[in-house]
């Protein structure tokens, strides 16, 4: 072989060995990974925004509540003039304020949740007294959505708030017994006797001075003896109107008017009518005895099949609800078992829908109260 020929394919081979690329497989396992790590990366900000909405939207609203609080406290609130927060109930994002917002009296305003933040715990007003307290402890529960869970904002019953967690349990003290005192008054002792007062006897008036009574007692006045009713001779002259030739003007008496009978299809069928007994639970997350609790919802005066559902108002999760009958072929009775969950997003008090379908009725309501 020419030398020369020789060199020229030698310096060939090495410019080809000095090129290197890329092959099909290589290319595609490039690209998927780099769409598994986009997409993880997407999900995680997505989930970092919801997460962030959900807590900016409970502290919000805590921070609402506080300052009810403290313009009631502020303001020595009078009965009649306290300042309160109250939320529509499960499903709804808004909730309303009333406050002194510095104008000098109170005002109401409503405010809204962030997008695809709801309420999941049942309506409430929680209405702060001059000393900042409420009536009644109370859990509000933000739900979300995308992140399917729920975030506690808890005002115990003398105002304190948190967010997430709840520090001052009421449902965990227990009730203070107050002790009747008796024997504290001396029963021997003799009360003082209070005076008497006699009345003094009228006067007797006699502006004559003869003893003559000035108001005398009339005379009863006589009776008058009615005249005697002349009797018609029946020549037409009559007071009654008879002639006597059987023309009188007397007025006949009408006949009857026949009562329709109805006839059966027009006979009104019994309206089908739901019921749930009882209708409040409840519950406790630590009492092994109140972890679960049952309801009987009734169907009456129902025809044809039915499918039974039972939903927790406001699409949350707090609760798991099971049913004895999910299907019910005319009037019937199905036992709903409702069972708490542990953790702080499932406290509160929820409302769930009883219902079938086709409807019957009215859906029937069983509220459940959870506490820790």
């Amino acid at each position: 072989m020419d030398p020369e020929v020789g060199a020229a394919m030698s310096r060939k081979r090495r410019a080809t060995r000095q090129h290197h690329g890329f092959t099909t497989m290589q290319m595609i396992v490039t690209i998927a990974i780099i769409s598994i790590v986009s997409v993880f990366g997407v999900l995680g900000i997505t989930n970092a925004r919801a997460e962030f909405r959900l807590q900016n939207s409970a502290r919000l609203f805590a921070t609402y509540v506080e300052k009810a609080r403290v313009d009631a406290i502020r303001r020595h609130a009078p009965a009649g003039q306290e300042s309160w927060v109250e939320t529509s109930g499960p499903g709804t994002s808004n909730y309303a304020v009333t406050m002194d917002f510095g104008s000098g009296f109170l005002e109401t305003r409503t405010f809204q949740l962030e997008t695809g933040l709801v309420f999941s715990t049942a309506a409430q007003r929680v209405t702060f007294d001059w000393r900042g307290r409420i009536s009644q402890a109370w859990v509000f529960q933000i739900f979300s959505s995308y992140l399917e869970r729920s975030m506690p904002v808890d005002v115990s019953g003398s105002g304190d708030i948190t967010v997430g967690e709840q520090h001052f349990p009421d449902q965990l003290i227990p009730a203070v017994e107050v002790t009747q005192v008796t024997g504290d008054v001396d029963s021997d002792a003799s009360p003082t006797p209070s005076p008497s007062v006699e009345a003094t006897p009228p006067i007797a008036v006699d502006p004559g001075g003869d003893g003559i009574d000035p108001t005398p007692t009339p005379t009863p006045t006589p009776t008058p003896i009615p005249s005697p009713t002349a009797t018609p001779h029946g020549n037409g002259n009559g007071s009654d109107g008879n002639n006597g030739n059987g023309n009188g003007n007397a007025t006949p008496t009408p006949t009857p008017t026949p009562t329709p009978t109805p006839s059966p299809s027009s006979t009104p069928i019994p309206q089908c009518v739901s019921t749930i007994s009882p209708s409040t639970l409840a519950l406790s997350q630590s009492d092994t005895t109140k972890l679960t609790g049952t309801a009987t919802f009734t169907m009456t005066n129902a025809t044809g099949v039915r499918t039974i559902s039972a939903t927790q108002k406001g699409n949350g999760n707090s609760l798991v609800l099971g049913l004895s009958l999910v299907r019910i072929d005319g009037s019937g009775s199905s036992v709903i078992t409702v069972t708490t969950k542990k953790g702080g997003g499932n406290r509160g008090t929820f409302v769930v829908e009883v219902a079938g379908s086709p409807a019957c009725g009215t859906a029937a309501q069983l509220t459940v109260s959870v506490s820790n």
